[in-house]
């Protein structure tokens, strides 16, 4: 009978870690689950966004780097995903999270010129094109939102007290969203 209390106690926090160390590899696998969905979608919108550059290329002067430009910046995410199958430190997210604003902002741009000009805003070919490129935009958006909650989600659970011992213990440590 002596034992059974110290027994009971130690059986009771190896269940809470147990229990603590299940909760956040689920956690953490479902975020990397999102992370790998946000690189299918990047992946496609980067293979929309090469084929735009291509096809602005024959609708604006040569000397344009608006084409390279994309190029250049598609490429840079696809290094970054091809470096990282998990989601990576902050550093690489900055990076890719730059790489990406400025993607957006050239995609923008790319609308409101197609606007403005009469080759392209005629062009159907052109117009379907950009319709996929807005498409895959907002799909990686969407996966985007996705994977900033799950990381979110395991980045709370992280946080208490402890599940930051079980954290240390087992090497978990917090996800970086993407900005």
């Amino acid at each position: 009978m002596e034992f059974a209390v110290p027994m009971g106690i130690l059986v009771a926090v190896l269940a809470w870690i147990i229990a603590t160390y299940f909760k956040l590899n689920h956690l953490r696998h479902a975020a990397r689950d999102a992370w790998q969905r946000w690189g299918e979608a990047t992946r496609r919108r980067n293979s929309c966004l090469l084929e735009l550059s291509v096809h602005l290329s024959e609708f604006l002067p040569r000397e344009d780097v608006l084409p390279r430009r994309i190029k250049r910046l598609t490429d840079d995410t696809q290094r970054v995903l091809s470096l990282f199958p998990e989601p990576p430190s902050n550093d690489e997210l900055r990076h890719l999270s730059h790489a990406e604003r400025k993607l957006r902002n050239i995609v923008i741009g790319t609308v409101q010129s197609m606007e403005n000009n009469a080759g392209m805003s005629t062009d159907t070919e052109f117009i379907e094109l950009m319709n996929r490129v807005s498409l895959s935009l907002f799909r990686q958006d969407e996966t985007t939102l996705l994977y900033n909650t799950r990381a979110r989600v395991y980045n709370v659970a992280l946080e208490s007290p402890g599940a930051q011992w079980v954290a240390e213990l087992f090497g978990f440590s917090a996800l970086h969203p993407i900005a």
